[in-house]
């Protein structure tokens, strides 16, 4: 599979080939086609009307694919073309995304797990980003659920950027750095709301539940209502009605705005 691309909808049906994946938004423009998944939002046909053609789902993807078939077949490479791994190239343009960024977690991870082995250290590791345990001048973000932790205040005070781990999950999913302010920590009104963005952030139990909160993470970062939603959803594989609809809605938003 050294040359080929998949484009899907979920990760479950490559467990073999996940290198070779990008994933794709579900794209629902009649009301039928949301119907059959669950969502109970009005499809784009109804709302007469398209994606946005500048960074909608589709318009993503084939910038990603553009870029994909311009390093795989760059000429200048003295790799011969039978030997070059479409892979590597995934890889180098997905690393790209969060270049230059050195993170540090407050409190997003459970105090008695190893943050190196958590589901968001290692995108943003994927991405390009260099994690850290501990603050220091080098340091770009600091990423957090609670404005009220040490190192939350740490970047306050020292004009770093503070953001939500959802920032993370939506540069992956639209393969480009979000607006750091589209992503805000907000004051937790109390320790439910930050059980419940600590257990989205340490990482879905299993493939189905990654795929609906990189989904979510694209939530419109304006419409703070369904970004409140989206958590205990994500969270709650129980839960699969409400999920669909939190997720429908944030797509719908994403390509609405």
């Amino acid at each position: 599979m050294s040359k080929a691309l998949l484009f899907f909808l979920t990760l479950v049906v490559w467990q073999k080939h996940k290198e070779n994946l990008i994933l794709m938004e579900r794209y629902h423009y009649f009301a039928s086609s949301c119907r059959q998944i669950g969502f109970s939002v009005k499809s784009l046909s109804e709302l007469m009307q398209d994606e946005r053609g500048s960074d909608g789902a589709l318009a993503t993807i084939l910038d990603v694919l553009k870029r994909i078939h311009t390093i795989f077949f760059d000429s200048a490479v003295e790799t011969a073309l039978s030997s070059r791994d479409v892979r590597q190239v995934i890889k180098r343009v997905r690393q790209e995304v969060l270049q230059g960024c050195k993170l540090v977690f407050s409190r997003v991870f459970p105090s008695s797990s190893r943050p190196q082995d958590q589901f968001i250290w290692k995108m943003a590791e994927q991405l390009g980003a260099i994690c850290s345990a501990d603050v220091d001048s080098t340091i770009t973000h600091v990423v957090a659920v609670d404005v009220g932790t040490d190192k939350a205040r740490w970047a306050v005070k020292n004009n770093k950027i503070l953001v939500h781990p959802r920032w993370i999950e939506a540069s992956n999913f639209r393969w480009h750095r979000q607006q750091e302010e589209d992503f805000p920590v907000k004051v937790k009104k109390n320790e439910k709301d930050k059980e419940n963005d600590v257990a989205a952030a340490t990482g879905p139990a299993n493939e189905k539940d990654k795929e609906d909160d990189v989904v979510a993470a694209v939530t419109d970062p304006a419409n703070e209502k369904d970004k409140d939603d989206v958590a205990p959803a994500a969270t709650d594989p129980a839960n699969e009605k409400d999920k669909k609809n939190d997720v429908a809605a944030a797509v719908t938003d994403s390509m609405n705005s």
